[in-house]
């Protein structure tokens, strides 16, 4: 799966951008060529990484389908829902912007929720680091309507805060079942 990201938003993510304004450059997911870019199973959240166990904003589960309808959940079973059943669309790929281009496959994968899923709105943006590794495991971000993919690859760039350093924001999701997956 490909996207091409124009040069003004590429300089923007990028710290210090260079202004490369009407210049088009091409991403692809690391998980091209691996069905719905493995974005399909469960995944929650490893409880052996502090940083992103105790950070509010990680939903302890996510249910993808095939990369189109998202679930989130408060628990690891899946029995307090945040969203359930959100309908998204794959809107390409975008490098992150502290990590790319030392490490060329720290590609986030995004998604938009599709109109008339009001529920979900909390939700709107979602991007993640496909799953990848072994053990398999992602990283996963969202944002409502007033974010955007601009607002969460520039989470990357953010400086460390908080007793549990919430900031980059750099959850960590395993396979279901697994831990210490990183």
């Amino acid at each position: 799966m490909k996207v091409l990201v124009s040069g003004i938003a590429v300089s923007l993510l990028f710290a210090g951008g260079i202004g490369i304004a009407n210049a088009q450059t091409e991403f692809t997911s690391p998980n091209a060529d691996v069905p719905f870019l493995g974005v399909d199973g469960v995944f929650t959240l490893d409880i052996s990484e502090p940083a992103s166990l105790h950070d509010p904003r990680n939903p302890a589960r996510i249910e993808f389908e095939e990369m189109e309808r998202f679930s989130f959940y408060r628990d690891f079973e899946g029995q307090q829902p945040i969203a359930e059943n959100c309908e998204y669309t794959y809107q390409g790929s975008a490098p992150d912007p502290f990590y790319y281009p030392e490490f060329q496959s720290s590609i986030w994968d995004l998604f938009e929720l599709n109109p008339g899923n009001d529920a979900c709105s909390g939700f709107q943006y979602v991007i993640l680091r496909a799953p990848h590794g072994d053990p398999i495991h992602m990283h996963f971000r969202y944002g409502g309507q007033d974010a955007s993919f601009e607002s969460l690859l520039a989470m990357s760039l953010e400086e460390a805060s908080g007793e549990i350093e919430l900031n980059p924001w750099w959850s960590l999701y395993c396979a279901e079942g697994v831990t210490a997956c990183d």
